[in-house]
């Protein structure tokens, strides 16, 4: 805050010293005194008012100063009264007591709802574990009754029940496993392990854990040049490709339907160097108008809509993990030929650490 500011804000006080300056002088001049005492009393006037606000200005600079790079330059608000000392004019102090109560209520407030929130994904991730067990006893209590099922003209009719109730719990395995990925999504960096693993590997693996919705629903997967090195977490990668699978399978077309992998290194050698990985299906594909919400929480579109049962929240995961890992994550589309997500890795480790 500049000494100008300062006057231009006290306005009010340079008109009234400005004003009894003006009257005293009319006053001494009327009664007598000669003019060259009333200008110099009107004079003293002057200068003391002069003096008064530059002695304030003075004695508040230092606080507004403080006030207003705090304001502009701390990275949490909410700490600035921590980064400011308290000033000695009564102004100033009401406006810091002010500040800290507010700051205090308002961390006060932050801190119970990060408790909370951290109380809530606890829960989550011990419902999901707890959750996996029944499930997992039924699919072997599943896989038992259909191994006892008789061979008679009945039989054929029991398996195809069998496996459609077999597609409901893996369906139902699925959703558990977004809810768990979905709760640590906020704490990814305490379960984060960056290592060296070649893209075939990771691909090959969401594939096995996806298989059997590929099989229901007559995908092929094909991979294309995944001889290729990428910095970082298996767990983490195969979940973000078994939502792509998943996403792929669910919008397949009834024959000849098809999901490719394909990688790529680009500007090889060179500070910006970084690798491809490329999911893409022949399904139904998605509308123009759609394709730039895609990866927005919630949203199905059209697509969504027609009885697919979509969620809108598996290409909203894989776009908030890979934005929390450094990976970038476009998509691609054409209606009613096919619908592409692109993965781009940094082919530098010390990205993932900076990020």
């Amino acid at each position: 805050m500049s000494y100008w500011s300062y006057l231009k804000s006290s306005y009010l006080n340079v008109f009234i010293v400005a004003a009894t300056a003006m009257l005293c002088c009319f006053m001494l001049v009327v009664a007598g005194t000669g003019l060259a005492i009333a200008l110099l009393v009107a004079a003293l006037i002057v200068f003391a008012g002069i003096l008064e606000s530059v002695t304030s200005y003075l004695q508040r600079r230092s606080f507004y100063r403080d006030l207003s790079a705090g304001a502009a330059d701390v990275e949490h608000p909410l700490w600035i009264t921590e980064m400011i000392h308290r000033p000695d004019f009564i102004e100033g102090e009401i406006v810091y007591d002010a500040l800290r109560a507010i700051s205090k209520a308002a961390n006060d407030d932050v801190a119970e709802y990060r408790r909370q929130t951290t109380d809530y994904r606890e829960y989550v991730e011990t419902w999901v574990h707890e959750a996996k067990s029944p499930l997992a006893a039924a699919h072997l209590t599943l896989e038992n009754l259909v191994d006892a099922v008789p061979a008679d003209d009945d039989a054929e009719a029991v398996l195809r029940k069998a496996d459609a109730l077999e597609e409901e719990l893996d369906r139902v395995e699925g959703y558990i496993e977004q809810a768990l990925f979905f709760a640590r999504s906020e704490t990814l960096d305490r379960d984060y392990l960056i290592r060296s693993y070649s893209l075939k590997v990771l691909v090959t693996a969401a594939i096995k854990a996806n298989a059997r919705a590929m099989i229901a629903a007559r995908v092929a997967p094909m991979r294309k040049d995944l001889d290729i090195e990428v910095f970082t977490d298996e767990k983490w990668m195969e979940f973000i490709l078994g939502q792509l699978i998943q996403n792929s399978v669910k919008y397949a077309r009834p024959e000849g339907a098809v999901i490719e992998f394909s990688g790529r290194v680009l500007q090889s050698g060179q500070a910006d160097e970084r690798i491809e990985l490329t999911v893409r299906d022949n399904g139904c594909g998605v509308p123009e108008a759609d394709l730039p919400r895609v990866f927005d929480r919630g949203f199905t579109g059209e697509n969504g809509r027609s009885g697919k049962r979509s969620t809108g929240i598996g290409l909203y995961l894989v776009s908030r993990l890979c934005d929390k890992m450094g990976i970038s994550v476009r998509a691609d589309s054409t209606e009613g030929e096919g619908f592409a997500i692109t993965l781009v890795f940094p082919a530098n480790k010390m990205h993932y650490f900076e990020h």
